[in-house]
């Protein structure tokens, strides 16, 4: 049989497994195989002639290029490409779902009470619970007002709120009498009895 030939054939099938290697997990072993397979396929046209090498070189560099960039459009839309790849992600995967989030959703817009010094983190009481949350930027003081602007995520934002509050209506009352609150939930401990 002719060089000219096997160089055809050598080529074209290496140009079949780079094709496989596409379907077929191998660890790069396809890929190897492909680069001998190619290599050799353009030695033997180099055998039949210098001509017939240099158009077998040629043709080599010309097909590669185009069919990894097919290869590569192609490739997600493969079983394997699927498994391996991440297809689109909506909007609903990436925010945080459950019941601790539905409950923080519904502060947006409550008032609270500050009750750790915050700078910028801190605890509030919002509604008679406590609330891990972040100020917006300013430290805030146990005691100050604050309204939540936002929840980002898992975390609570808050920021002062400068609003009247002298009869104290639009906070919740558990919020707004901080003297009616146990000591535990102030975060304070009980004094102990020096009588005793």
């Amino acid at each position: 049989m002719d060089p000219l030939y096997w160089s055809l054939i050598l080529v074209a099938v290496g140009l079949t497994v780079i094709v496989l290697e596409l379907f077929i997990p191998s660890a790069g072993v396809l890929g190897i195989i492909a680069a001998i397979l190619l290599i050799s396929g353009v030695i033997v046209g180099f055998v039949s002639g210098i001509q017939t090498g240099l158009i077998m070189l040629l043709a080599v560099l010309i097909i590669l290029p185009v069919m990894f960039a097919v290869l590569i459009k192609a490739w997600p839309h493969t079983p394997i490409g699927r498994r391996i790849l991440i297809g689109p992600v909506s909007h609903e995967d990436v925010i945080p779902q459950g019941e601790y989030y539905t409950e923080i959703k519904t502060l947006e817009g409550q008032l609270g009470v500050v009750r750790t010094i915050m700078l910028p983190s801190g605890m509030v009481m919002i509604n008679g619970k406590k609330y891990d949350a972040i100020s917006d930027g300013m430290a805030l003081e146990p005691g100050d007002t604050i309204k939540v602007a936002a929840v980002r995520g898992n975390r609570i934002v808050v920021t002062r709120y400068d609003g009247d509050i002298g009869d104290t209506s639009d906070l919740p009352a558990r919020d707004s009498d901080l003297l009616s609150q146990p000591l535990e939930e102030l975060g304070l401990d009980p004094l102990d009895d020096p009588l005793g």
